[in-house]
């Protein structure tokens, strides 16, 4: 089997980030759901009341979204995560 620059990057049997299965949850991800941020509860976020949709997605280290109602117009729209929500849970998630 011929080597490449990422052998070195991962132990045999763990998966980089990326390619986690569909089926396993991020685990940051986990921790903003577990903080409130789920499908179905609802939250003020910048001012404005949102009932969730859809659980928190990452699509980048700091960059988390949820899919949300919003209260006023009725209006489904991707309302990222504050920064600061994000890092608490980062924090959290080392902490546990």
């Amino acid at each position: 089997m011929r080597s490449t620059q990422f052998d070195e990057h991962f132990r045999f049997g763990e998966e980089p980030e990326e390619q986690r299965g569909r089926n396993q949850p991020d685990p940051l991800c986990e921790t903003i759901r577990r903080l409130g941020y789920a499908q179905n509860n609802q939250v003020k976020l910048y001012g404005e009341v949102f009932e969730l949709v859809s659980n928190p997605v990452a699509v980048a280290e700091d960059f988390v979204f949820v899919d949300a109602l919003d209260r006023k117009s009725g209006q489904v729209r991707r309302v990222r995560i504050p920064s600061t929500i994000v890092r608490m849970a980062r924090i959290r998630r080392r902490a546990a």
